[in-house]
């Protein structure tokens, strides 16, 4: 059974959420503090955070711990149920790397439908293609990390949520060109108010991470980015140099 963290001192608006989703194994904390205890006992499927918690900003924990690599968190789906309707909420969380932004009050049904489908897609991408491997670099979806493998170490990349998803999308379809607005549209999915100019600086990060990697991400003039590894094998659905 999938397992969900969710973060809301409302009891009223728990209540009710729990028994929408109650298909899944619910954790439900009231604080910034027993959330944090709870991703340090045991992974989760997905996180469902309100924002205006008693102990904190859900909008700064989620900038403090995005790049917490003890916690995990970088990869896991995040859902954001708030009455903070501002365009500029939306535009910092999904910035942050938010998977979808929900608005109370909202329908139970819509709710259900919407973690529904996330956990769906999610267990077809991993089931599509577990292990990628390009070169030295690895990809492993079901642990959720990437390693770079050299002469004297096998080295994991320390990968905020949004550069996992940019990376794996490229390490998928290697040397595919994959424009700027597609990136956009996968990876900050309906958030309209990111630019180019977010994009490319997520991959001047991943870039500097990935200086050990052989492969490489190439800026291809007028389209977009592409993956590029030397000399180039396909076998049992991975892609190692020759």
């Amino acid at each position: 059974m999938k397992e969900i963290l969710y973060i809301e001192d409302n009891p009223e608006t728990a209540i009710m959420v729990r028994s929408t989703l109650k298909a899944y194994n619910l954790t439900h904390v009231t604080t910034l503090k027993d959330a944090e205890s709870a991703l340090s006992q045991k992974h989760f499927d997905l996180i469902l955070l309100d924002l205006n918690l008693p102990d904190g900003d859900g909008l700064r924990y989620l900038a403090e711990k995005n790049s917490d690599q003890s916690l995990n968190l970088g990869k896991t789906p995040l859902f954001v149920l708030s009455g903070q309707t501002e365009v500029s909420s939306k535009v910092m969380a999904f910035a942050m790397g938010v998977d979808d932004y929900i608005n109370k009050p909202f329908h139970q049904a819509e709710l259900r439908a919407r973690v529904d489908a996330k956990l769906r897609k999610q267990n077809e991408e991993t089931n599509e293609q577990e292990v990628v491997q390009i070169g030295n670099m690895k990809l492993d979806l079901a642990r959720q990390k990437v390693t770079v493998e050299t002469e004297s170490k096998v080295q994991e990349l320390q990968l905020t949520r949004l550069e996992f998803k940019l990376l794996t999308k490229l390490m998928k379809s290697p040397e595919r060109v994959f424009a700027r607005d597609y990136l956009i549209e996968s990876i900050w999915g309906d958030s309209t108010n990111i630019t180019d100019r977010t994009v490319d600086t997520h991959i001047a990060h991943l870039r500097k991470k990935m200086s050990q990697a052989q492969a490489k991400i190439e800026t291809v003039t007028g389209e977009g980015y592409r993956l590029k590894a030397p000399s180039i094998n396909y076998r049992n659905g991975d892609a190692t140099p020759s």
